[in-house]
């Protein structure tokens, strides 16, 4: 059968509440060698072997270099290279890459099915090789992606020696279709997995499935990549991960689930980007994170429940706008704004049946609006202002909590019950106090 094609869209999530998993059973999860790739029986579809040129082979380094500016593809970079035992096709669409492969600026390579379905990257005791688009392009679709043991014939789960990986860096182009990556990469910078790194580097992602790697997507000071409609799961760490400086991101329709960490993450700077309309779950801590200066963010339209921790977090950022999303049965907090955080704009999400507080402002976040806000049946406070200075404006509906509202009389505004609706939450309405 051809890879598996993650579902499309911000779909509702199912009526019954799958149940959220422990920690050991991520683990368990990971090491499951079923989950790997599964190239298709039969022969693959007749490729283009014509040699491609500016192909040459660093012995020192054991890497393929392509240089040339017409485009190619992995079965011309085979023929040109005549060596099989750097790179070689196994047959039924699968390659097994035994040699780093790097892109230096010009090069342009399509790695696609059917004629690529399943392309095995060597990663071992011995060693591992990575593909690297270091100022070429590369382009990824209809195929599969994986590091490959060949002494053990399946995926290497082995993270301690190293594992394979693929970046994108130095004003490279990277863009993925409809395709899996699995199995990649380990603890060491620009080894994460799947990534896009420094200034001028670009591309996209769409429709494809991020799964058991180390990090499931990350980015490092790069501007205006497209994610959209993946399904990013069971990485070891977490599962979208923008980081230091990128920006104008758009993160929309993906499914985030079963991540060792948090589902997306924006840290570190990440600003003036949209994460909208994806569906994150039974992440092992948040679902969905603004970090550390990651400031004039939208998230909005997004489905988040069954989070070990809290479904939003909001931690030392400012002017991000929080809007329009369901955010359900989280183990902590439905959306918890701290560190600092200011300026804010919670508005227009229905916050419901999470085990602590519905919307929770902690740890000197100040200047935080909220507004318009459905918040019921969550298990202590629908709405706590732990901080001071913090304002909850008009239209927010808040009942059947076990407190409605907590905050201080000084930050409790006069009107606050004339222009809310705060009733029927089962210990008090409204709590005035430290």
């Amino acid at each position: 059968m051809p890879p598996k094609r993650p579902p499309q869209g911000s779909a509702e999530p199912p009526a019954q509440l799958e149940e959220s998993t422990t920690e050991a059973e991520t683990e368990a999860a990971l090491t499951a060698e079923e989950r790997a790739c599964t190239a298709p029986p039969g022969a693959s579809e007749q490729a283009d072997t014509r040699a491609a040129k500016g192909v040459r082979y660093d012995a020192e380094q054991n890497t393929i270099v392509l240089s040339g500016a017409a485009p190619t593809t992995l079965a011309a970079v085979g023929a040109a290279l005549d060596r099989p035992e750097l790179l070689a096709e196994l047959g039924g669409g699968e390659w097994l890459l035994s040699a780093n492969l790097e892109l230096r600026a010009g090069a342009d390579l399509a790695i696609s099915g059917p004629a690529v379905r399943w392309l095995k990257l060597r990663s071992d005791s011995e060693g591992f090789v990575s593909i690297k688009a270091r100022g070429g392009r590369l382009t990824i679709s209809d195929t599969c992606v994986s590091s490959w043991d060949p002494g053990q014939q399946k995926v290497d789960q082995e993270l301690a020696d190293g594992r394979s990986f693929v970046l994108a860096r130095d004003g490279a182009w990277m863009g993925i279709y409809r395709s899996q990556l699995q199995y990649l990469g380990y603890a060491a910078n620009e080894s994460y997995g799947l990534a896009w790194r420094l200034e001028g580097t670009g591309g996209e992602i769409v429709a494809s499935e991020l799964a058991y790697n180390y990090y499931g997507l990350y980015t490092f000071e790069v501007a205006d990549l497209l994610i959209r409609g993946n399904e990013v799961h069971h990485n070891l760490q977490y599962g979208i991960d923008p980081h230091t400086d990128s920006s104008g991101l758009i993160i929309e329709e993906n499914t985030a689930h079963h991540n060792g960490k948090h589902g997306i993450i924006l840290a570190e700077g990440c600003s003036d980007s949209i994460v909208r309309n994806n569906v994150v779950y039974n992440n092992i801590l948040h679902g969905i994170v603004l970090y550390n200066d990651s400031d004039n963010n939208t998230v909005e339209g997004n489905t988040v429940y069954g989070n070990g921790q809290q479904g939003i977090n909001l931690n030392n950022v400012r002017g991000n706008r929080v809007v329009g999303n369901t955010v359900y049965a989280n183990t902590k907090d439905g959306i918890g704004v701290g560190q600092k955080a200011t300026e804010n704009l919670l508005a227009n999400n229905i916050v419901r049946d999470n085990q602590a507080h519905g919307i929770y402002l902690y740890s000197d976040a100040e200047e935080n609006t909220i507004e318009g806000n459905r918040i019921s049946g969550n298990g202590r406070f629908g709405i706590y202002l732990k901080s001071a200075g913090n304002w909850i404006t008009a239209g927010n509906e808040v009942f059947g909590n076990a407190i409605g509202v907590h905050a201080r009389a000084e930050d409790l505004p006069s009107d606050a019950r004339e222009q809310n609706r705060i009733y029927d939450n089962r210990e008090a309405d409204v709590k005035v106090g430290g």
